[in-house]
């Protein structure tokens, strides 16, 4: 195999694939890419659970396949000088030239390198790439954090009411975007590692779309050269409809700059372990209050539109904050019941969050 290729190129395609590649596996063959010089050169990585393809342009002088240490290989390129790169195989070896500098690289067989497993594309979806990249971006936050909870670790993705809702919640906050679409689609779980190399490999390609294909319990995304693979998660995600506080009776209308300028503010001397701020809602004004036993106290007041009851409410400031901040309109609703109901929080039309209240 030989090719040669521009620097900026491969560079391109090797930065998507450094989170794929395995660091710490009992498989050292994850640890490396596939580097293929067929029809056209590509650069595959995987860890089993999500798999990338990345194609780069170049010239093909003698085609074939070899497998390389992802992350030397990338700081190789990353530190080379010239902009033309060429990259040879020598029987068991890798080498890399660029003007006076050349690099070998002890590789394995290509054999090793597990298949990918890529869903038919025969039901795909296309949608607007920047649309899917934004839903993802407005989520995230609430997904759970680590697989002790497999079926809230991910974004879920379902059809209603001809719109794509894209949902998290870790159980302390949910929350949710939607987007106008009236084709059929299967419900899908991505894992928060899928969600976090979606947008990271995706939020950077410059065509509009983005083809999503589906099949035996994987999802492909797929944009100007690049296809990223996941598994899904088989678990089924809560019935989070029938907690979301939708008859909460009174309307707090407050604005967008002002309370998050208040809540970070009272973040500062709040809690370390809680973050709690203590909300005292009347009339007119809400009193937000944040005390730390240690250190002190902080207050803060800010006006609002309200038709309800005076309430005193705690809440996590940073779950606030990631709730708030998400939202587009400079005014934001927040629908109260009481001290110890969620809320619910609205910004705009496609995105709603709920934050459940703690005891201060």
């Amino acid at each position: 195999m030989k090719v040669i290729v521009k620097k900026e190129e491969i560079l391109k395609s090797l930065k998507k694939v450094q989170g794929i590649s395995e660091k710490r596996t009992t498989m050292p063959i994850l640890n490396n890419i596939l580097l293929e010089a067929k029809d056209k050169i590509t650069i595959k990585a995987t860890n089993l659970d999500n798999s990338i393809i990345s194609t780069s342009y170049g010239t093909i002088e003698n085609t074939g396949s070899i497998c390389i240490p992802s992350k030397k290989f990338f700081e190789i390129i990353k530190s080379l000088s010239g902009e033309s790169i060429t990259i040879s195989q020598e029987e068991k070896n890798i080498l890399i030239k660029s003007g006076k500098s050349s690099f070998k690289l002890f590789s394995q067989s290509p054999e090793d390198f597990p298949a990918i497993k890529k869903p038919s594309t025969d039901k795909k979806i296309t949608l607007k790439r920047a649309d899917f990249i934004k839903a993802l971006n407005k989520v995230e936050y609430a997904i759970y954090p680590d697989e002790s909870r497999l079926s809230l670790n991910g974004v879920y993705i379902h059809k209603i009411n001809e719109k794509l809702r894209f949902v998290t919640s870790d159980s302390f906050r949910l929350c949710y975007y939607e987007l106008p679409f009236e084709k059929e689609i299967e419900n899908i779980l991505i894992s928060k590692k899928g969600t976090s190399e979606i947008i990271k490999i995706f939020s950077t390609e410059e065509t509009d779309n983005l083809d999503i294909s589906i099949e035996d319990n994987y999802a492909s995304f797929e944009s100007d050269g690049t296809t990223f693979i996941t598994r899904l998660r088989e678990v089924k995600f809560p019935n989070y409809v029938e907690v979301l506080p939708l008859n909460n009776p009174f309307k707090s209308y407050i604005d967008k700059s002002k309370i998050l300028e208040s809540l970070e503010r009272l973040l500062v001397i709040a809690e370390e372990s809680t973050k709690g701020v203590m909300f005292s809602i009347k009339q007119d004004i809400i009193s937000i209050k944040g005390v730390n036993v240690e250190l002190g106290e902080g207050e803060d007041e800010i006006d609002h539109i309200y038709d309800g009851e005076s309430i005193d409410i705690g809440f996590n400031a940073q779950y606030l904050i990631e709730a708030i901040s998400k939202a587009e309109a400079d005014k934001i609703e927040m629908s109260i019941k009481d001290s110890n109901k969620a809320v619910l929080i609205s910004g705009d039309e496609n995105y709603k969050a709920v934050v459940m209240p703690i005891k201060i």
